[in-house]
């Protein structure tokens, strides 16, 4: 089960399971303040194998792009975040 946002820390981190001591959490990013809260299309590429890019539309796959998430890993492992950008 996950926690609901008040359940959150100040981390934020989100649990998953019960309420034991060694419950697991998980380190979670926000990025609810960089999308748009109107669209209907989101198109994902993958330039590199350390680059992944999100691309906010209204109007479907041809329509106008509202958003767009560059997000940079340090490598391709993917467990270091280097940057987010929103254009």
């Amino acid at each position: 089960m996950v926690t609901d946002a008040a359940d959150r820390n100040e981390n934020e981190s989100l649990k998953f399971g019960g309420t034991q001591p060694d419950d697991i959490y998980i380190k979670t990013m926000n990025l609810g303040l960089l999308v748009p809260k109107i669209y209907d299309y989101i198109a994902t590429s993958y330039p590199t194998t350390s680059t992944e890019i999100y691309v906010y539309k209204t109007g479907g796959v041809g329509g106008t792009t509202v958003a767009t998430i560059t997000i940079i890993y340090t490598d391709s492992s993917k467990t270091v975040l280097t940057s987010v950008a929103r254009t």
